[in-house]
């Protein structure tokens, strides 16, 4: 059990060195479900999910964005609102991850 589990701590430490926090995790997964679902995650949705207090959600989410594992992108209909989208080597990051866990 533990050898699985060093295994998957050491999968995090390559790949995910920039994932601090559990509310760093949980950004990136809520933004790939919806993302997946076909409706992308706004701002303001992400907020309302109430993964932490807002002003943590919001510093979190700018500091992926700064790094490059999320994208915000204007919607055609309304430029006031920001879809927000994972990075496609982040996606296939996860897709690894995904295929660990369900091998252990």
């Amino acid at each position: 059990m533990f050898q699985q589990l060093r295994r998957l701590q050491a999968f995090n430490q390559k790949y995910f060195p920039c994932l601090q926090s559990p509310i760093d995790h949980a950004i990136i997964v809520e933004i790939g479900y919806y993302q997946e679902q076909g409706r992308p995650l706004t701002i303001k949705g992400l907020l309302l999910l109430k993964l932490g207090a807002s002003a943590t959600v919001r510093r979190h989410l700018q500091r992926l964005v700064d790094l490059g594992l999320i994208h915000k992108r204007t919607a055609n209909h309304d430029r006031r609102i920001c879809h927000l989208e994972i990075d496609p080597a982040m996606r296939i990051r996860f897709a690894k991850y995904l295929k660990l866990i369900l091998r252990l």
